[in-house]
C-alpha cells in the first residue's frame, strides 16, 4: 500500500437495505491515511450500518468497499481484520474483568493459548499497561471496568485499539453519554491518535465537537452522504 495514492477507506455507490427499507443509497466516501472523519445524522439514518459495512460486519447489497488497500467483497477482510478496531456504542468491554484484561483481549485471536490460559507474556502485559498509560489511565489496570466512570471506560476501549496495533479506528457515538468536558477530552484523545498513524471514522452527535476536531464532517440523510464542511 502506498498512502500517497491509496485511501484507508474507499466506498463507491454503496447501498444497503433491511428488507424493503432502503437505508443507504449509493454512498461514496474516501478517507485518507491519518485522517479523521465524523459522520452525523438523525437516529435511524443508517450511520451504524455504514460503520459496520466499513468494518466488514455487514455486506452491502451493491457497491464497492475497499479498506486498507483490500476489497472486502473479494475476500480481503481476513487481510485487514486485525488492523481494524471497531468500538460499538456498548464499547464491548467485559464486565467483571479488569481494564488490563479488556485491553489484552485485542490480541486474543493472535495469541489464543495465552487467552485461554490467562498466562499472558510479560511483553504483552507491559504493552497493555503502556496503552492504558497513553490514554491517561495510570494505575487502573487491575480495576474492574464496571467500577470505572463512563469516560474511563471509553479510554479503556481506545487503549485496546492502541494495543491491538490498529490502523483504522471506527467508533460508534463514543461520547454520546458523557458530559461535555469529558466528551471533549475523549474526542481530543481519539483524534490525537492520528499522530500514531491511525485513520479515524467516528459517528458523532455533537456538531460543534465534530467541526472542531475532525478533518471532515459528513451528514447521512435519506441514505445519502453529503459533506458538512
Amino acid at each position: 500500500m502506498n498512502p500517497s495514492t491509496d485511501h484507508a477507506v474507499e466506498l463507491r455507490d454503496v447501498s444497503f437495505s433491511y428488507g424493503p427499507s432502503r437505508v443507504l443509497r449509493g454512498v461514496n466516501l474516501e478517507v485518507g491515511y491519518g485522517e479523521a472523519v465524523a459522520i452525523m445524522g438523525r437516529s435511524g439514518s443508517g450511520k451504524t450500518t455504514l460503520l459496520k459495512i466499513i468494518a466488514g460486519l455487514l455486506r452491502p447489497e451493491k457497491g464497492y468497499v475497499k479498506v486498507l488497500g483490500h476489497n472486502l467483497q473479494s475476500g480481503g477482510l481476513n487481510s485487514v481484520r486485525g488492523r481494524i478496531a471497531y468500538i460499538p456504542q456498548t464499547l464491548g468491554l467485559i464486565e467483571g474483568e479488569s481494564a488490563l484484561y479488556n485491553v489484552l483481549l485485542a490480541r486474543a485471536s493472535r495469541k489464543p493459548l495465552m487467552f485461554i490460559t490467562g498466562l499472558w507474556g510479560r511483553d504483552d502485559v507491559e504493552d497493555a499497561i503502556e496503552a492504558l498509560r497513553l490514554v491517561g489511565l495510570n494505575g487502573v489496570d487491575r480495576r474492574r471496568v464496571e467500577t470505572l466512570s463512563g469516560g474511563e471506560r471509553q479510554r479503556v476501549a481506545i487503549a485496546r485499539a492502541i494495543f491491538q496495533g490498529a490502523v483504522l479506528l471506527l467508533a460508534d457515538e463514543p461520547v454520546s453519554n458523557l458530559d461535555l468536558d469529558t466528551a471533549e477530552a475523549i474526542v481530543n484523545l481519539m483524534v490525537g491518535l492520528k499522530s500514531r498513524g491511525l485513520s479515524i471514522i467516528s459517528i458523532m452527535h455533537d456538531r460543534e465537537l465534530a467541526l472542531k476536531y475532525f478533518d471532515r464532517v459528513y451528514i447521512l440523510d435519506g441514505g445519502v452522504l453529503r459533506g458538512e464542511n
